[in-house]
């Protein structure tokens, strides 16, 4: 029986550096809250919470005043807007990450600012496949021979689970690359809502 080991890489980095400029991103279209990035975009709390502190830090992202519940504004400086101009060619200059949301969330800054819909395709489509290349390179975990039938089946059935798993990303990839807009809609900025007392 084959029994494959999958084998991941990540990049703590360059995925902070995409969600980063993503948020940076959603900043600018005038999404301003933790909560707010959570209904528009889906981003937990949890990650932006920390992804906001690091671009305050940087001078990217200044604070608002917290609002009647509490919550704090965001707003994008001019050194944010000038590192959200240059800073996503870096990311697909270097190519797909293996992460599906981190590559997608590049695509869609290769889109939106740099206003490229060809370049956010291809990206996509290269994520597609390394993720493809990432079944073909799983390897073989050796003295398998010697587990008792339960632990075999339950490997050789995970290994399968995830091999099935990554050739789903890849399906999702090029899905993903052909239903890109061919067009930026046009943003309205939102302007904050008053609260009522």
């Amino acid at each position: 029986m084959r029994i494959l080991a999958y084998v991941s890489e990540t990049r703590d980095k360059r995925r902070r550096n995409d969600l980063d400029l993503f948020v940076l991103a959603l900043l600018n279209e005038g999404i301003a809250t933790p909560y707010e990035l959570k209904q528009a975009a889906g981003l937990s709390p949890g990650a932006t919470i920390p992804v906001l502190r690091r671009l305050v830090d940087r001078g990217m992202v200044s604070v608002g005043k917290a609002g009647p519940r509490g919550r704090t504004g965001h707003r994008i400086t001019a050194g944010g807007r000038r590192f959200l101009k240059t800073g996503w060619r870096e990311l697909v200059d270097d190519g797909p990450s293996g992460d599906l949301d981190a590559d997608l969330r590049v695509a869609l800054l290769a889109l939106v600012v740099g206003n490229d819909r060809r370049m956010a395709q291809d990206f996509l489509k290269q994520s597609a496949a390394r993720k493809l290349e990432e079944t073909s390179k799983r390897e073989e975990v050796e003295g398998t021979a010697s587990l008792p039938p339960l632990a075999q089946w339950y490997r050789g059935l995970r290994s399968t689970s995830a091999k099935t798993l990554v050739q789903g990303e890849s399906a999702a990839a090029l899905a993903m690359a052909k239903a890109l807009p061919r067009t930026k809609p046009v943003q309205q900025k939102r302007t904050p809502t008053k609260s009522r007392s």
